[in-house]
């Protein structure tokens, strides 16, 4: 029997998937791919960025409580120092009522001293704040036999003794202190007695806990304080732990606090840094910041779950949006696919065809001309926002350069006179001191230093109030600027004491020549509501023998002593001795 168009074998078109599925699949898998990879590698690059910039703010926030307390403790040691040459201390009975009250108005001043007080050559306490320790003997204490031959600082320790007079503290922890003293000494050299002072243990945690909630507010960054050994000086709770025998440090294999380290079972983001001491026995004391990791890596694990959620809704939409378009599709689009090459091309609106010669065609034709529109429409707002931007960025570049600027003045300047500040004369007399020590004694200029001190300062204070004596400090530190010369440094030494770097001089006649200068201009003009005012001068020349800038500071502040104790309003030169 003949074959029957029944018979027909099937095209094998019936058997492939169809359009509209290959499209639905094709479309959305591609979503999710894509989705999925920008995802993950957006996640990474937050994770890494977030990293990086959260050791930073550790590690600046370690090396600032460092700087800060370094600063803060030499200025206490400054402070002892000066109150050990003081004329009322050197020239008096140490027993004298005035004694007592120069001591009291200290304390006031500084509050972080829990005691402070003068003891006889033979270690009896003479004179003390609230008389605490009075006509007791600190012959044994290692402050007392230090402080005979120098300044000292000491390492924070308990006195019992002490405690037992002061408050207890609010939290309840033990009282703490760290020792200064110095030598009180004759014009003749001859030890006239030891002036010494207790600061307060929870003085320093303070500067330091301050430091951390400062640098990250709530970003749960803490500070350890460990000594010289590697104990742990602070907080309270890991010392006590500490002292049971726990070990409440990990061990670093480099030696350092810095990377990821775990703190009993949790790991933390660390860092350290080096307390810096000008003393001669250095604390040799450690900041050691931390942040747990989970906390500095937070706001990655939020972003990754909102990268997820948003990743779900753009795959759902572009999915819904691949079977809605496979749906209008019905015949072949090579004239639709060469229409859009040319807007890709040409980046112009083309003629559509006028007769697609089927509806569905005819509304893709109608899709696509809208869609090309707002694709070039949008390409114009994409030019015009990155021109936006670009300049947004130009404008923010630019108050990021103020800024900076801004705090590098803040960092060097003296906010009440404008002047340098000790910083930023400490590193101009290192430059100086290393131009020296290139050419040695070749060189035929050197630098010289000039210390000024009002006169009788704390009268004016006293007599006309703080207020005015900012203002003679103002007017001061402005005649200062005009006496010198453009490549000079005028900076604020502390209080009423002006510093001034002079560099490449002749010889010591300059020197003295721009010192009296400077004395004349304070003396010939007249300070609003003080009127006279005059200021002593100490002048000394820097030595190629001087190891660092300190010899030479202690050269001119001796020589400033000596203007005060001759009579003040005069200039005094001391040279090094191998200048003399």
């Amino acid at each position: 029997m003949p074959d029957t168009p029944h018979d027909v074998t099937a095209s094998p078109a019936r058997h492939l998937p169809s359009l509209r599925g290959q499209l639905s699949l094709v479309l959305g898998g591609l979503a999710l791919a894509i989705l999925t990879l920008v995802g993950v590698y957006l996640g990474r690059v937050a994770t890494q960025e977030l990293y990086t910039a959260q050791q930073a703010v550790v590690r600046t926030t370690a090396q600032f409580a460092a700087d800060l307390l370094a600063t803060e403790l030499r200025d206490r040691e400054r402070e002892i120092e000066l109150l050990s040459v003081a004329p009322h201390l050197v020239d008096g009975p140490l027993d004298a009522p005035r004694v007592r009250d120069a001591l009291e108005r200290r304390a006031a001043l500084h509050d972080e001293f829990g005691w402070l007080g003068v003891a006889a050559p033979d270690g009896t306490v003479l004179q003390a704040t609230g008389g605490l320790l009075a006509g007791r003997s600190v012959a044994q204490r290692e402050w007392f036999i230090a402080a005979r031959e120098r300044v000292y600082v000491g390492d924070v320790h308990e006195a019992k003794l002490l405690a037992s007079m002061l408050p207890v503290a609010p939290n309840g922890e033990p009282t703490r202190f760290i020792d200064f003293a110095a030598p009180i000494r004759a014009a003749d050299g001859k030890l006239l007695g030891v002036v010494g002072a207790h600061a307060h243990w929870r003085w320093v945690t303070g500067l330091v806990e301050g430091v951390t909630r400062r640098q990250n507010p709530g970003g749960g960054i803490d500070a350890l304080i460990l000594d010289r050994d590697g104990r742990v000086l602070y907080p309270e709770a890991l010392k006590a732990a500490q002292a049971d025998g726990a070990n409440v440090l990990p061990r670093p294999a480099s030696g350092r606090f810095d990377g990821e380290l775990d703190f009993g079972g949790q790991t933390y983001l660390t860092s350290e840094a080096q307390l810096q001491s000008s003393t001669d026995a250095a604390l040799g004391w450690r900041i050691v910041t931390r942040q747990p990791l989970e906390q500095a890596l937070r706001p990655v694990r939020d972003l990754q779950r909102e990268l997820v959620l948003l990743g779900i809704m753009a795959a759902a939409v572009l999915t819904l949006a691949a079977l809605l378009l496979a749906r209008r599709i019905s015949r072949p689009v090579e004239e639709l696919a060469q229409i859009a090459e040319r807007v890709e091309a040409e980046r112009r609106m083309p003629d559509f065809p006028p007769d697609p010669g089927a509806m569905e065609l005819a509304r893709l034709s109608d899709a696509m001309r809208a869609m090309a529109g707002s694709l070039l429409a949008t390409e114009q707002e994409l030019q015009q926002a990155n021109a936006t931007l670009e300049a947004q960025v130009q404008q923010r570049t630019a108050e990021l350069q103020a800024a900076n600027a801004a705090l590098e003045h803040l960092a060097t300047r003296d906010p009440l006179t404008g002047l340098h500040n000790r910083r930023s004369l400490d590193a101009r007399l290192a430059e100086a001191q290393a131009l020296d020590r290139r050419y040695g004694r070749q060189r035929a200029r050197v630098h010289a230093l000039l210390l000024l001190d009002v006169d009788h300062f704390k009268r004016i204070n006293d007599q006309f109030g703080h207020p005015t004596g900012d203002a003679v400090l103002r007017q001061l530190a402005h005649l200062l600027q005009a006496s010198i010369r453009a490549t000079d440094v005028a900076a604020r030494f502390g209080g009423e004491e002006f510093a001034v770097l002079l560099p490449e001089l002749a010889g010591p006649q300059e020197a003295v020549i721009a010192a009296e200068k400077i004395r004349a201009a304070v003396e010939t003009v007249s300070f609003a509501q003080v009127g006279r005012v005059t200021v002593s001068v100490g002048v000394s020349l820097a030595s190629v023998d001087d190891l660092d800038a300190r010899p030479l500071i202690d050269r001119a502040d001796g020589a400033l002593y000596e203007a005060k104790r001759g009579g003040r309003n005069a200039v005094v030169l001391k040279l090094a001795p191998t200048l003399g």
